[in-house]
């Protein structure tokens, strides 16, 4: 019932164009202005092939349609440029703090279990109040004390990286939060003895947007996250973040507590979630540091623009066949680039920026920001 009220309470608090820009709105509009430019351009011919200023009824309907489809226009023109991307998430939380020699996850002792128990649905309901606060499909939240076997992990990450908006095209952003072990060298320990390394999940993602240019967000929450942080620095052919933490390895009890799994997931989420939460990440002193790091690409990301197979199911769905070759017009006339060499200048100038002058503070454009102490 507490989750219940929470998700209303969240849901109320959300603007309209979050809730549109969740429901794939945005890709709509774009269809849709094309197809009401259109409509406005064979107004305009028409009244200009048919004009006769004599008669009164055709200088009336003239001029209500000609300012209605120019508002049509205008209307799906704004929305299709201030409107996000569809996102979608999902969870993996193995409650584990100890490894036994061999690299195995193993079962806490009695003492530790309740304790661990709380803070373990304390990240799980952090996770859940952050997919729900920025509208992001959630595609599941595992939660597992012995551990996920590398088979199972494989098969849900793989289902995961797959999924598509009801419209067809695959989302724009995929948000995989994980916390639980993990090794020196940030491979992820699993049972069994396995691990999942970074080179690995991102196989699995080229394999799934081979022919898309969505993007992937890794949010970690493990005593490990820095040499993914890097090491994503280097991809140079996707669109990849990774947002981490650095654990204080020594600090002084008498004076504060030590940093446990599950602090930076309360942090981050409350950063994101309430815009007057006071949360500084830069102040001197912290035993919990945030850490992130981009692919090579990040910079040039765009959201996803309608296809020329995405117009062309639109028209037929709505409108009749016989107005179907107008689609090859609209896709001549939109895949126009006048300014072909200025985007190129800019895209090497902001890759510049990002790789020389890292902002503090990263705006997904998702409505969440990647930071870094």
């Amino acid at each position: 019932m507490q989750t219940l009220l929470v998700s209303l309470h969240v849901t109320e608090n959300n603007s309209l164009d979050r809730v549109m820009a969740s429901k794939g709105m945005r890709h709509f509009c774009l269809i849709s202005e094309r197809l009401v430019f259109f409509s406005l351009l064979s107004t305009a011919v028409l009244g200009a092939v048919c004009w006769q200023k004599s008669n009164g009824i055709f200088m009336s309907v003239f001029l209500i349609v000609l300012p209605l489809e120019s508002m049509a226009h205008g209307l799906f023109h704004e929305l299709g440029n201030c409107l996000g991307g569809t996102c979608v998430g999902y969870a993996v939380v193995i409650p584990t703090n100890f490894c036994s020699p061999d690299g195995q996850p193993t079962l806490l002792p009695p003492e530790h279990v309740q304790e661990l128990n709380l803070r373990s649905t304390g990240m799980l309901n952090a996770i859940q109040r952050f997919f729900a606060y920025h509208m992001i499909e959630t595609y599941g939240c595992d939660y597992s004390t012995s551990g996920l076997s590398f088979d199972t992990l494989h098969s849900k990450l793989k289902s995961f990286l797959e999924l598509r908006t009801p419209d067809g095209p695959r989302h724009d952003t995929y948000v995989l939060y994980y916390s639980g072990h993990s090794h020196s060298s940030g491979e992820w320990a699993l049972a069994g003895g396995d691990v999942l390394r970074l080179e690995t999940l991102l196989d699995w993602w080229r394999e799934k947007n081979s022919s898309f240019c969505s993007r992937l967000i890794i949010v970690l929450d493990c005593e490990n996250s820095q040499p993914w942080v890097k090491e994503v620095r280097k991809v140079s052919d996707q669109y990849i973040a990774v947002q981490g933490a650095e654990l204080a390895k020594v600090v002084d009890v008498e004076e504060t507590d030590p940093p446990h799994l599950g602090d930076f997931t309360r942090e981050w989420v409350e950063y994101n979630c309430n815009p007057d939460s006071g949360i500084s990440w830069f102040e001197k002193g912290r035993n919990m540091k945030a850490v992130y790091g981009v692919s090579k690409r990040w910079s040039d990301y765009t959201l996803h623009l309608p296809t020329e197979s995405d117009v062309a199911k639109h028209w037929m769905i709505y409108f009749p066949r016989i107005t179907y070759p107008l689609v090859h017009l609209a896709n001549w006339f939109c895949g126009l680039n006048l300014f072909w060499v200025c985007k190129i200048c800019f895209r090497c100038l902001k890759r510049l920026k990002m790789s020389w002058f890292l902002p503090t503070v990263l705006d997904t454009g998702q409505g969440f920001k990647l930071v870094r102490s």
